[in-house]
């Protein structure tokens, strides 16, 4: 990381601020919120539910859609709320209607904001998918809350982003970005996850996204199958001045036994799904 490249210092005090609690963090978008406060009501049931998500359509379509996607879809077509929700149930509900709403957090108004954000977001989504997928391989790990996982990992940049706002020749400088990724990523995303009052699981994804030589007791958990996951894009974009170790030498990699590795270093289930593109389609449509 070169923080010593000019003007970075300006940008970093900029996430210091954030992290210190010197700039307000932004809410949950509003239909996450009203899910969250509806299942805080312990006679909360799928019908009050239905009820409120019915309010958007576009979060409606969403879970129609989703429901008929490669992670969901059953034998017969979902073609309603109602049944979409029954097939997911409370809790998964929950997950996919808060990853869905984050996608109100990618939005401006300056053009120039606007295409770095929904840049993110669409490699946000493109990540997500490939955790989903992977997740299919683990027990007791379910795909959606990989995807939300997925999407959550990085979540400090977009605030970053915006507040980058007024510093137009920060958001065009590929290594000033890169720089405060590196620095601030994990640790502005953590203290929004805090914030929102999202679990320790997803706090720790956000945390250990990179930390290859991460171990812990006891069986595969969602920051390995992330963890799996970056340093298999990482492999696809070969880049030759960045160390990356090898996919089998990870201890996530042996707990979660993916199956074998090409000769990039990737991960062949992820090479080969054929559900990644309509997952991620499903998000960035």
């Amino acid at each position: 990381m070169q923080t010593g490249s000019s003007g970075f210092g300006i940008y970093a005090k900029i996430a210091h601020d954030i992290i210190a609690g010197r700039a307000s963090l932004p809410n949950l978008p509003d239909a996450a919120l009203r899910i969250r406060r509806a299942m805080q009501d312990p006679d909360c049931d799928l019908a009050r539910m239905e009820s409120i998500i019915k309010t958007d359509a576009g979060l409606s379509g969403y879970l129609i859609q989703m429901a008929n996607s490669p992670m969901y879809r059953g034998w017969l077509a979902t073609k309603d709320l109602k049944r979409a929700l029954s097939l997911f149930g409370m809790e998964m509900t929950r997950n996919l209607c808060l990853g869905y709403s984050l996608r109100a957090m990618f939005r401006a108004r300056d053009p120039q904001l606007k295409a770095l954000l929904m840049d993110h977001w669409k490699r946000s989504a493109h990540r997500a998918a490939f955790c989903a997928v992977l997740a299919g391989q683990v027990r007791r790990i379910s795909p959606d809350r990989a995807l939300l996982a997925g999407l959550l990992q990085e979540i400090g940049m977009p605030l970053l982003y915006v507040r980058l706002e007024n510093n137009p020749e920060a958001l065009s400088n590929p290594q000033i970005l890169q720089d405060l990724e590196e620095a601030f990523c994990a640790t502005i995303s953590l203290t929004l996850l805090a914030s929102w009052g999202l679990d320790t699981e997803l706090q720790e994804v956000a945390r250990s996204r990179h930390d290859w030589s991460r171990e812990h007791r006891g069986k595969a958990d969602l920051a390995d199958v992330v963890m799996l996951v970056n340093l298999h894009e990482l492999r696809l974009e070969n880049d030759p001045t960045r160390y990356l170790p090898e996919m089998q030498s990870l201890p996530a990699y042996e707990k979660i036994d993916p199956g074998p590795v090409s000769a990039q270093g990737t991960l062949v289930v992820l090479d080969e799904s054929v559900d990644i593109a309509a997952i991620e389609a499903t998000m960035t449509g």
